[in-house]
């Protein structure tokens, strides 16, 4: 089963106070580490949903919506087959090692929609098998409200990490430095 990856990039980096997608994390730029690890991850088509345009030519850019959701939409559009998964640009910690047991815990669920779980918050990636729900939905959150959601707990807290503000760029760099921001955001406790 090929799972399909939609990366969303819509947002108007408010809190961060320039694009964000183009913060560079370690010479790289935030949506190209994310589009890279998708595409490590083996998701197929990658789609990103955005003004910026990323350096691999492999990934399918649209544009964005008003609102997340509609930005989701617009993924959907380009890649009109489920199964899918789809994240924020914003989570550079999303490394393949991490995807990987994902993508495998939802192909061997059974259920419609899978999202990670860690210290009990729900996280991204989020894995779909219908997108029906998504393009009727007023909010992504109102599909899991009524889903049938299978939920995977994964040990690393890099399923809650993004990037909102320039000091989530400077702890983005290893693991201890994403979670202390974590719990400093208040997203995470200690």
């Amino acid at each position: 089963m090929q799972v399909a990856g939609i990366l969303l990039g819509g947002g108007k980096s408010e809190r961060f106070g320039s694009p964000k997608l183009e913060a560079e994390i370690g010479g790289r730029r935030l949506l190209d580490i994310a589009c890279t690890n998708f595409l490590g991850a083996g998701f197929s088509p990658v789609v990103f949903c955005g003004r910026t345009h990323p350096a691999d030519p492999r990934v399918i850019v649209t544009e964005p919506g008003a609102e997340m959701i509609d930005t989701l939409r617009s993924g959907l559009g380009a890649c009109p087959r489920a199964p899918f998964a789809f994240a924020p640009a914003d989570m550079p910690a999303l490394s393949p090692e991490l995807l990987l047991p994902l993508i495998e815990a939802f192909r061997e669920c059974g259920k419609p929609f899978l999202l990670p779980v860690h210290a009990g918050r729900r996280g991204h990636p989020a894995f779909a098998r219908l997108r029906e729900p998504f393009l009727t939905a007023r909010l992504a959150s109102d599909v899991w409200r009524s889903a049938d959601l299978a939920f995977h707990v994964v040990a690393s807290a890099d399923v809650l990490f993004d990037v909102d503000a320039p000091e989530d760029l400077a702890a983005a760099g290893d693991a201890l430095s994403r979670r202390a921001r974590l719990v400093a955001r208040g997203d995470l406790r200690g």
